[in-house]
């Protein structure tokens, strides 16, 4: 009986210590709830002109959606409408260089000679035909006019002359350049062979050792 009075006693306690007890405060509340607060009133500053709903300006909507895939055919209908036809190129007359070219030298050499010879022969008639124009001046009459030379035909001819002479040097100069072309292309000649046979793994050591002695006397 008397663990049973015990039991109901610390029972009665505890309820009155339950209904007696209030909750405990929440600091972190506490502490965030001036922040809060000031939020809200910034917000209710700035958002306080949504609540007059009197506006002067009201915005005109087109509720209406374009169809963007007919307009991009459209477009692209138009685009080829207004395509520019562009004409075929056509290939202008042009002057080929081949002449300048070195494997081709020989035969302008020869051209040039032939006709310098050419140009010679006839020099050489116009001189003659001159020299009897003026034995025939001596038996014309006082009152006739003597055909003398013109400076204009001396410039001509020292120009001729003058064009030749750089002909030749020129001449001179391809054919010398081309000798010397030979010359390498010999010298290379030879001493690829004597490298190719140097390094020919076919010959014994001493073979090669002998044809280097004599390469090197």
């Amino acid at each position: 009986e008397a663990e049973l009075y015990r039991e109901i006693r610390i029972q009665m306690r505890a309820k009155d210590l339950l209904e007696s007890s209030v909750a405990p405060i929440d600091t972190s509340n506490c502490r965030r709830e001036p922040q809060c607060r000031t939020a809200t009133k910034t917000k209710q500053e700035r958002l306080g002109f949504l609540q007059d709903k009197s506006f002067s300006f009201k915005p005109r909507i087109n509720p209406t959606v374009p169809d963007f895939e007919g307009l991009y055919w459209a477009f692209q209908r138009e685009a080829v409408r207004r395509q520019e036809i562009r004409e075929a190129t056509r290939n202008k007359p042009f002057k080929l260089r081949t002449s300048n070219l070195r494997s081709r030298q020989r035969q302008a050499n020869e051209k040039i000679k032939f006709h310098f010879f050419q140009d010679s022969q006839q020099l050489s008639k116009v001189s003659v035909q001159k020299s009897h124009s003026l034995t025939g001046l001596s038996s014309l009459s006082s009152n006739t006019l003597p055909v003398h030379i013109t400076d204009a035909t001396r410039k001509r001819e020292s120009a001729i002359r003058y064009s030749q002479d750089n002909k030749k040097e020129g001449d001179k100069e391809g054919i010398h350049w081309l000798e010397k072309q030979k010359k390498k292309c010999q010298a290379i000649r030879k001493s690829v062979n004597s490298r190719a046979k140097a390094l020919d793994p076919h010959k014994s050591l001493e073979e090669t050792h002998k044809e280097k002695l004599k390469q090197n006397r």
